[in-house]
Protein backbone atom coordinates (compact mmCIF):
# COMPACT_ATOMS: atom_id res chain seq x y z
CA UNK A 1 0.00 0.00 0.00
CA UNK A 2 1.17 3.35 -1.03
CA UNK A 3 1.90 6.22 1.76
CA UNK A 4 -0.98 7.97 -0.07
CA UNK A 5 -3.28 5.12 -0.04
CA UNK A 6 -2.41 4.40 3.99
CA UNK A 7 -3.85 8.06 4.27
CA UNK A 8 -6.98 7.89 2.93
CA UNK A 9 -7.51 4.72 4.34
CA UNK A 10 -6.60 6.23 7.98
CA UNK A 11 -8.96 9.39 7.20
CA UNK A 12 -11.40 7.02 5.86
CA UNK A 13 -11.45 5.59 9.39
CA UNK A 14 -11.35 8.64 11.19
CA UNK A 15 -14.52 10.02 9.70
CA UNK A 16 -15.97 6.28 9.69
CA UNK A 17 -16.04 6.42 13.92
CA UNK A 18 -16.88 9.73 14.21
CA UNK A 19 -19.73 9.13 12.06
CA UNK A 20 -20.61 6.29 14.14
CA UNK A 21 -20.42 8.40 17.12
CA UNK A 22 -22.75 11.07 16.03
CA UNK A 23 -25.55 8.56 16.17
CA UNK A 24 -25.26 7.57 19.53
CA UNK A 25 -27.67 9.14 22.36
CA UNK A 26 -26.71 10.02 25.70
CA UNK A 27 -23.04 9.96 25.30
CA UNK A 28 -20.65 12.96 25.01
CA UNK A 29 -17.36 11.98 23.46
CA UNK A 30 -14.48 13.34 24.81
CA UNK A 31 -11.67 12.28 22.47
CA UNK A 32 -11.09 9.70 19.32
CA UNK A 33 -7.49 7.81 19.15
CA UNK A 34 -6.49 7.50 15.77
CA UNK A 35 -4.79 4.63 14.91
CA UNK A 36 -1.85 3.38 17.30
CA UNK A 37 -2.36 6.58 19.34
CA UNK A 38 -2.90 4.45 22.59
CA UNK A 39 -0.50 2.11 22.59
CA UNK A 40 -1.23 0.61 25.75
CA UNK A 41 -4.79 0.61 25.07
CA UNK A 42 -4.07 -1.16 21.41
CA UNK A 43 -1.40 -3.70 23.95
CA UNK A 44 -4.82 -4.57 26.17
CA UNK A 45 -7.12 -5.05 23.62
CA UNK A 46 -4.41 -7.53 21.82
CA UNK A 47 -4.05 -9.66 24.98
CA UNK A 48 -8.07 -9.58 25.63
CA UNK A 49 -8.66 -10.59 21.86
CA UNK A 50 -5.88 -13.04 22.09
CA UNK A 51 -7.65 -14.82 25.17
CA UNK A 52 -10.71 -16.21 22.84
CA UNK A 53 -7.82 -18.85 20.93
CA UNK A 54 -8.81 -21.04 24.30
CA UNK A 55 -12.57 -20.78 23.88
CA UNK A 56 -13.14 -18.87 27.08
CA UNK A 57 -16.42 -19.51 28.74
CA UNK A 58 -18.41 -16.07 29.11
CA UNK A 59 -18.63 -14.36 31.86
CA UNK A 60 -22.71 -13.43 31.81
CA UNK A 61 -25.47 -14.96 29.25
CA UNK A 62 -28.79 -13.79 28.12
CA UNK A 63 -31.44 -15.70 26.20
CA UNK A 64 -31.86 -13.94 22.58
CA UNK A 65 -35.46 -13.48 22.96
CA UNK A 66 -35.21 -11.40 25.58
CA UNK A 67 -36.67 -7.50 25.50
CA UNK A 68 -34.98 -4.55 24.77
CA UNK A 69 -35.51 -3.75 28.49
CA UNK A 70 -34.01 -6.30 29.97
CA UNK A 71 -31.19 -6.92 27.87
CA UNK A 72 -29.52 -3.03 28.50
CA UNK A 73 -30.91 -3.58 32.22
CA UNK A 74 -28.62 -6.80 32.03
CA UNK A 75 -25.71 -4.89 30.48
CA UNK A 76 -25.55 -2.24 33.53
CA UNK A 77 -25.83 -4.41 36.09
CA UNK A 78 -23.54 -7.38 34.46
CA UNK A 79 -20.76 -4.70 33.85
CA UNK A 80 -22.01 -2.17 36.85
CA UNK A 81 -21.85 0.97 34.26
CA UNK A 82 -22.06 4.08 35.75
CA UNK A 83 -24.20 6.69 35.07
CA UNK A 84 -21.73 9.91 34.18
CA UNK A 85 -18.46 7.16 33.88
CA UNK A 86 -16.28 7.10 31.62
CA UNK A 87 -14.96 4.38 29.56
CA UNK A 88 -12.96 4.04 26.45
CA UNK A 89 -15.27 2.67 23.22
CA UNK A 90 -14.46 0.69 20.06
CA UNK A 91 -16.19 1.63 16.86
CA UNK A 92 -13.35 1.20 14.24
CA UNK A 93 -11.07 3.29 16.26
CA UNK A 94 -10.85 3.77 20.09
CA UNK A 95 -12.53 6.54 21.63
CA UNK A 96 -13.39 8.19 25.48
CA UNK A 97 -16.91 8.46 26.39
CA UNK A 98 -19.31 9.60 28.84
CA UNK A 99 -22.35 7.85 29.71
CA UNK A 100 -24.87 11.03 30.28
CA UNK A 101 -28.23 8.83 30.28
CA UNK A 102 -27.39 5.37 30.74
CA UNK A 103 -30.27 3.46 29.85
CA UNK A 104 -30.80 5.67 26.40
CA UNK A 105 -26.37 5.12 25.93
CA UNK A 106 -26.78 1.25 26.53
CA UNK A 107 -29.57 1.01 24.11
CA UNK A 108 -27.97 3.03 21.39
CA UNK A 109 -24.75 1.15 21.95
CA UNK A 110 -26.29 -2.26 21.24
CA UNK A 111 -27.95 -1.39 18.29
CA UNK A 112 -25.77 1.21 16.79
CA UNK A 113 -25.98 -0.74 13.47
CA UNK A 114 -28.85 -2.75 11.49
CA UNK A 115 -28.43 -5.91 12.40
CA UNK A 116 -25.61 -5.39 15.22
CA UNK A 117 -25.62 -6.18 18.35
CA UNK A 118 -23.20 -5.66 21.00
CA UNK A 119 -20.08 -3.46 22.04
CA UNK A 120 -16.60 -3.43 23.32
CA UNK A 121 -15.63 -1.51 26.29
CA UNK A 122 -12.50 -0.88 28.59
CA UNK A 123 -12.27 1.09 31.75
CA UNK A 124 -10.75 4.20 31.63
CA UNK A 125 -7.65 3.07 33.99
CA UNK A 126 -7.28 -0.33 31.65
CA UNK A 127 -8.27 -2.30 34.32
CA UNK A 128 -10.96 -4.46 32.77
CA UNK A 129 -12.34 -5.03 29.13
CA UNK A 130 -15.99 -5.59 28.71
CA UNK A 131 -17.99 -6.94 25.54
CA UNK A 132 -21.10 -7.88 24.79
CA UNK A 133 -22.98 -9.48 21.84
CA UNK A 134 -23.59 -11.92 19.90
CA UNK A 135 -20.84 -14.57 18.40
CA UNK A 136 -20.42 -18.49 18.18
CA UNK A 137 -19.80 -19.72 21.19
CA UNK A 138 -23.96 -19.67 21.97
CA UNK A 139 -25.75 -19.25 19.32
CA UNK A 140 -28.86 -18.84 21.75
CA UNK A 141 -27.97 -16.73 23.85
CA UNK A 142 -26.32 -12.84 24.09
CA UNK A 143 -22.94 -12.92 25.64
CA UNK A 144 -21.11 -10.64 27.90
CA UNK A 145 -17.28 -11.36 28.31
CA UNK A 146 -15.25 -9.50 31.32
CA UNK A 147 -11.60 -9.42 31.42
CA UNK A 148 -9.69 -8.24 34.27
CA UNK A 149 -5.57 -8.01 33.78
CA UNK A 150 -4.81 -10.61 31.73
CA UNK A 151 -7.27 -12.77 32.59
CA UNK A 152 -11.08 -13.81 32.11
CA UNK A 153 -13.13 -13.68 34.33
CA UNK A 154 -15.95 -16.13 34.48
CA UNK A 155 -19.16 -17.39 36.67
Amino acid sequence: MTERQKLIAQKLAIQSAKNKLKQLCGVTVSELYEENQNPALNELTAAYLSTFADNPEPYSRLPYKSSEEKICSWIIDTMELKEQGEYFYYCGLWSKIKLLDLKCAVASLWRREKNVSGFLFAETDLSRMMECGLDSRDEYHFLIDIWTLGHSVCL
